[in-house]
């Protein structure tokens, strides 16, 4: 199996404070179920991830979690300690010589944890090996997740609440003890009926619209920003930061749209106005990064004069998550051409391909993707999966953004 027929993908596990710790990556085949080697495809992908590129570069310096077969525990690949999580089964067999290599990769400083742990079952008897123990939570009932909880905190272990979909579930599996979590219910708006927008969203909504109205001129737009302090300077630093590489400094914000383009500045704007809300992760803004790239990557293939256009669109999928409010609602208050709209709102067009193409993506839901629309323009799974990474990495220089 070449990389080029393993997908790639990674969901990221954050902390109670909702920072991330760690990606989980995942792959798929983009082959028939029926030709899919479990053991062949774990091995490619960490092959693609530790070698090909950094880990550190992968996961953004956070831990890897990878699931391993039984032929990578009893022979496994040798790679850092201080990134790795090894992550075992429910499905793998607990032979003897099993255990005994899941019980020689602890003593030998490797991270370990037990994937969809079921309480009362054989792999009880990896508890006193493993620091990390997942739980699916749609799988267990709330009874017997409380005194599973209750067991595994008496022994130690860090709990990890996966397939965790929206903000209640979080704060439920949170406030019961558990201590990482798996999903992207960050990412989805947090809409309570009736709550009036806060005072400092507010003024970051008042000041996107502003930037993002094509009726200002460049001059009028330069003003807006420039009116803001923080803003400038912080854009400043982005544009003058290595992830552009610029043989000369940049001095003022007119300079700076006269280089980048009107479009990208009122991007770069907008993505800085989003990340001083304080009550949003910064994961969020990562996500935004990534979406954003990877839209404006896909439209290089497909509408390269519109990449722009694409860009906007990946990063302004994130705003009913910054907001805690519907798209059409957000869309309301906001100048975007209709073509933005319909992509946010209905996936139409071309755009709309690129954004639903990217969103099934970073789900790891690679069979809903439109593969024969993409396959028209030229464009196929590979190529889509090293679009991924290229975002990820992109993302990962955009250092104005870090914490």
């Amino acid at each position: 199996m070449t990389v080029e027929q393993i997908l790639l993908a990674r969901q990221p596990i954050v902390n109670a404070a909702k920072e991330i710790v760690g990606y989980e990556l995942l792959f798929r085949s983009n082959e028939q179920p029926a030709q899919f080697d479990g053991n062949a495809a774990t091995s490619q992908v960490l092959l693609n991830a530790f070698t090909e590129i950094p880990i550190g570069e992968v996961t953004g310096g956070a831990k890897a979690f990878v699931n391993f077969t039984e032929t990578l525990l009893l022979q496994p690949p040798p790679f850092s300690k201080e990134l790795l999580v090894i992550e075992i089964l429910e499905t793998i067999e607990l032979t003897d010589e099993i255990v005994a290599a899941i019980i020689r990769l602890g003593k030998n400083g490797f991270t370990l944890a037990l994937d969809d742990y079921i309480p009362d079952t054989k792999y009880d008897e990896l508890l006193p090996y493993v620091s990390i123990v997942k739980l699916e939570i749609p799988a267990i009932s709330k009874e017997k997740l409380e005194q599973t909880v209750t067991h595994l905190k008496s022994l130690n272990i860090t709990l990890l609440a996966e397939k965790v979909e929206t903000h209640e579930e979080f704060e439920y599996c949170r406030d019961l003890g558990c201590d990482l979590f798996q999903g992207y219910f960050f990412s989805k708006p947090e809409i309570v009926t009736g709550r009036k927008l806060a005072h400092n969203r507010m003024a970051v909504m008042e000041l996107i619209a502003k930037v993002q109205n094509p009726a200002l001129s460049i001059d009028q737009i330069i003003k807006t920003i420039t009116s803001d302090p923080s803003l400038s300077v912080k854009l400043l630093q982005l544009v003058n930061s290595a992830a552009y590489r610029r043989p000369r400094t940049i001095e003022s914000i007119h300079m700076a749209v006269m280089l980048l383009g009107i479009s990208r500045i009122k991007s770069w704007a907008t993505l800085l106005a989003l990340s001083n809300i304080e009550d949003k992760p910064k994961a969020l803004i990562t996500i935004a990064l990534i979406r954003a790239r990877m839209c404006e990557l896909v439209a290089q293939s497909i509408e390269p004069q519109a990449a722009d256009l694409y860009f906007t669109v990946g990063l302004f999928s994130c705003l009913e998550a910054f907001f805690d409010m519907p798209m059409e609602e957000i869309l309301n208050k906001l100048p975007l051409s209709e073509r933005v709209s319909d992509a946010l709102v209905k996936m139409k067009g071309k755009p709309g391909l690129a954004l639903h193409t990217t969103l099934q993506y970073e789900r790891c839901k690679l069979d809903t993707i439109h593969w024969n629309l993409l396959e028209k323009m030229n464009i196929n799974s590979g190529e889509i999966s090293a679009t991924y990474r290229q975002a990820i990495l992109w993302a990962n220089e955009q250092s104005a953004f870090r914490a």
